[in-house]
């Protein structure tokens, strides 16, 4: 039985929500970036604090108990909830009235007409005194912070859907694979190379996202995990892996040829960008207006 409700059993249920939130405890492994044994013992864990069993898990699949199904309802009121004290502390504090709080990927800073500093540009001419805090996270870091509303808008190439979230699609961003002016791939023609030969290429992976999203049909013999554009960009300048960036983040260098693109006419692929909300929240009429002019300007850009 909970009778003191510390962080520790706050981090267990926000983990116990995602777990519900991604469907299972399979499919939670990679937005959590946390393996199936250990999301089963912390699952455990919360059970023994709360002294009832939360789930059925076996051969039948991933199922809520009844008990599992009102501890998920409390949970998702408790967070909302933490969220609200958040805001309404914030305007008590008297630094600011409005606050808008925001998380993006990394790297975005080369991608021309981005929408997010327009964005941002167009509310603060508007709302002088908006105070905007903004995060820079991993694309599965950033939903969980939404759903947890420590955030309230993130825009980012997210590989999943996750229930409780509301996805509005954005743009596109252009991904090429890459390899550096010391590997030996940089001075071979594209159609001297073959698929065979890339495949055993050591490669830089992104950690987040799972083995049956990879880009193409190239499957690495040899992988490494990398959870940021700057980590990818940094293990491909060894000249020892390959590895996708975007394109906009990538030219710079490619013009100095430090870079150069492998087969981009058969491998290189969009990642759909959209921006996240969580569902069932009432948006401040600040966070409203952001979205206005994010969707707005994304949409001045579209093909």
């Amino acid at each position: 039985m909970l009778v003191n409700l510390t962080d520790v059993d706050l981090r267990m249920l926000r983990i116990f929500c995602a777990i519900v939130d991604a469907g299972g405890f399979t499919a939670a492994q990679v937005p959590l970036n946390t393996s199936l044994s250990r999301l089963s013992v912390l699952v455990r864990d919360l059970e023994v604090r709360l002294g009832y069993s939360l789930c059925k898990r076996g051969k039948s699949g991933f199922q809520l108990t009844e008990e599992g199904e009102e501890t998920y309802a409390a949970a998702q009121e408790l967070f909302a909830n933490i969220g609200h004290f958040r805001q309404r502390t914030a305007m008590l504090s008297g630094r600011h009235r409005e606050l808008l709080r925001i998380g993006t990927v990394d790297s975005l800073i080369t991608l021309e007409h981005s929408p997010v500093p327009a964005a941002i540009a167009q509310l603060r001419a508007e709302l002088p005194g908006v105070h905007i805090d903004l995060h820079v996270m991993r694309p599965d870091e950033l939903e969980q912070a939404v759903l947890e509303e420590r955030i309230q808008v993130a825009v980012g190439a997210f590989h999943h859907r996750l229930s409780g979230l509301h996805y509005q699609a954005l743009f596109e961003e252009e991904q090429h694979l890459y390899c550096g002016s010391g590997h030996p791939f940089f001075t071979r023609l594209d159609q001297n190379l073959t698929y065979e030969e890339l495949s055993t290429a050591d490669y830089v992976d992104r950690g987040y996202v799972a083995e049956n999203k990879r880009p193409c049909e190239l499957r690495f013999a040899s992988a490494v995990s990398a959870f940021s554009m700057e980590a990818i960009a940094l293990l491909v300048f060894s000249d020892t892996y390959i590895g996708y960036l975007p394109t906009h983040y990538a030219a710079s260098w490619v013009e100095r040829g430090r870079l150069r693109s492998i087969m981009p006419q058969r491998l290189a692929y969009s990642s759909a960008f959209h921006c996240i909300t969580r569902q069932g929240v009432d948006q401040n009429s600040t966070v409203s207006r952001f979205l206005e002019k994010l969707i707005a300007h994304a949409s001045l850009h579209l093909p």
